[in-house]
């Protein structure tokens, strides 16, 4: 089965510098990228990602639709098994109410404060 990485980031700048980085690190990896929580919300409510053995997000917390936070509940309630889901918070500043509200999310393995490197990808990842 294929391995997928997800981002999900509402600055495009952003965004593209993201795909160019964690595309080096994942290069065996498929890639999508999002610039609407929305969207990738709607593509996980539609089991767009059911062919894929493991998933990794790397996804953006303050967004404009939906807080990362939010998407993650919302997909929470709606599937049943994420054993395939690996979260990755991107994220400006790391703040303490934050870090505590992902303890709650055992698909969250780490934080990475912006900008994405290969080196912080690897130190959460192995």
């Amino acid at each position: 089965m294929k391995n997928l990485i997800l981002l999900v980031d509402d600055n495009p700048t952003t965004l593209f510098y993201n795909e160019d980085v964690i595309g080096e690190v994942f290069p065996d990896f498929d890639l999508k990228s999002y610039e609407k929580s929305k969207e990738l919300l709607a593509d996980f409510l539609n089991n767009q990602f059911n062919e894929y053995q493991r998933v990794i997000l790397f996804l953006d917390l303050n967004m404009p639709d939906y807080s990362g936070f939010e998407m993650l509940e919302e997909i929470e309630e709606e599937i049943d098994d994420l054993d395939f889901l690996e979260v990755i918070i991107l994220t400006s500043s790391k703040l303490k109410s934050d870090t505590e509200k992902a303890t709650r999310f055992p698909q969250i393995k780490g934080y990475i404060e912006k900008p994405v490197t290969p080196q912080k990808i690897k130190e959460i990842l192995g």
